[in-house]
């Protein structure tokens, strides 16, 4: 019933359903998760959050369990967990063991809230050339049991492009992962801040990938580190690259993802402000 009436205050005059902006919850880290509540009452049904799961910190359940009763009247998403989370890791390795845990954990979460997508990493993990082919391997195997779990209760897995260079950890190049996405026929994630610290062509991967592509994650940075900066704070020319996400894929859902507690303020209202301006 939650469902259905948050739905419904987010209908047009046409009845179409009003596309929000979502906002990453790492911003608040741990110790101001509850300021969702101020974003909730500033921006009203403008904006849902995608919730980054931090079971690794032994607060954050509690806190997240505090949040619920505000976040159960939002546009929710999830981001799967990133910390203590492998999905190259073989099926009954301790790795692979931990990595369910927590899955299983963001799983009732995301029940709960009727999670629309959640968004999934390949990998997180260092990259040897020797074990790309098998890590991959693994990984989608391992995907498929995710979505076995997430897609019955009416949440989507969407397949997003990590890792840098920088780190060692990129999996997949630009090629490699817009003709994996192909084959599949996964529906993607753009994470633009990524895109760029690896070289890749955004415009072009926009294109190449424009009728799967569901959502973005939004952040800027210096062209080779996954810095996670404000939206014009970086190389990548924000102005132009909106232009072309929104031509392309009009359709596709925005998350700002900045990921340093210091960030979320007055910079993330005035960004958070400008999105819902382009997005009118």
């Amino acid at each position: 019933m939650e469902k259905k009436a948050r739905e419904a205050q987010e209908e047009g005059a046409e009845g179409t359903v009003k596309k929000p902006l979502y906002v990453n919850t790492c911003v608040f880290g741990t110790e101001k998760m509850d300021r969702v509540q101020h974003y909730a009452e500033a921006f009203g049904d403008q904006i849902g959050f995608e919730v980054l799961p931090m079971f690794d910190l032994p607060v954050f359940e509690g806190k997240l369990e505090k949040c619920m009763p505000l976040l159960g009247k939002k546009r929710i998403s999830f981001h799967e967990p990133v910390f203590e989370a492998e999905h190259t890791a073989l099926r009954g390795t301790p790795e692979y063991d931990l990595t369910m845990w927590h899955i299983r954990k963001t799983l009732d979460f995301a029940r709960r809230l009727h999670s629309s997508h959640l968004t999934y990493h390949l990998n997180n993990c260092a990259v040897p050339s020797e074990n790309k082919e098998r890590m991959l391997q693994v990984s989608l195997e391992n995907l498929d049991e995710i979505r076995a779990l997430f897609e019955p209760i009416g949440c989507k897995v969407f397949v997003e492009n990590t890792g840098t260079i920088v780190q060692g950890n990129m999996l997949l190049d630009q090629d490699e992962f817009t003709q994996l996405c192909r084959k599949e026929q996964f529906d993607v994630l753009i994470d633009i801040g990524h895109a760029n610290a690896n070289g890749w062509d955004l415009e072009r991967l926009i294109d190449d990938l424009a009728d799967q592509i569901r959502a973005y994650h939004l952040h800027n940075n210096d062209g080779c580190h996954d810095q996670h900066r404000r939206l014009h704070d970086g190389t990548i020319d924000f102005d132009r690259i909106y232009r072309k996400m929104a031509e392309r894929t009009p359709e596709a859902e925005m998350v700002i993802e900045y990921v340093r507690p210091d960030m979320e303020g007055e910079g993330l209202d005035v960004d958070i402000r400008e999105m819902l301006s382009k997005m009118e």
